[in-house]
């Protein structure tokens, strides 16, 4: 489940495919954001991170051809991001505090490595909850939401959306299994771009 789709990096190869670069810049463009902020760039460096890896994704995704034994997508994304961190505090003549301030960071959320992996998957479910809840009834995702992720006795659940609890765990499971689906279109098999 870690991996981007290949047709949607397909999709966005095509510049005037509108829809598809809505999808990958929902996907995305948090997932950037995220992670420059919890390494120390001001909201506005951020901002001028993200748009500086939307701008080189969107220059690199012509030459997109899918390969897995070239490498990930997520890899290629994770060094590209990276490169704009340390290049941005660079051009601020701000190395030598910002990079002290980021091995602090550093020390204190773990391997940037392990940090954007995890960010990665935060930010691929809170899209493919999204998804599922449009496709839903508003009281079966509360319900969903209530149970499972903020982990509501059932009892509770029932009392609070007058369900019973075969309804509730029914709305479990089926919720479930439809996230588990939507991850699966949305981090199904990976490409590589070359940069």
């Amino acid at each position: 489940m870690d991996e981007t789709r290949v047709s949607l990096l397909i999709k966005i190869k095509d510049g005037s495919n509108a829809a598809a670069w809505q999808e990958f810049d929902a996907i995305y463009r948090p997932m950037l954001h995220r992670f420059a902020r919890t390494y120390g760039a001001s909201e506005a460096d951020a901002e001028d991170v993200v748009q500086q890896c939307m701008s080189a994704i969107h220059a690199h995704i012509k030459h997109f051809d899918y390969d897995p034994a070239k490498g990930r997508f997520r890899g290629w994304l994770k060094t590209l991001v990276n490169n704009r961190i340390r290049n941005r505090f660079r051009k601020k003549q701000e190395e030598i505090a910002r990079t002290q301030h980021f091995a602090g960071l550093q020390a204190e959320h773990g391997d940037p490595e392990a940090l954007f992996d995890k960010i990665w998957m935060d930010e691929h479910l809170k899209h493919a909850l999204k998804v599922v809840k449009r496709e839903v009834e508003d009281k079966t995702f509360r319900a969903f939401v209530a149970y499972v992720i903020e982990e509501k006795p059932v009892e509770e659940v029932c009392k609070m959306l007058d369900l019973n609890q075969n309804q509730v765990h029914k709305a479990k499971y089926r919720l479930t299994r439809k996230l588990a689906d939507v991850m699966a279109s949305l981090t199904g098999e990976d490409g590589h771009l070359d940069a």
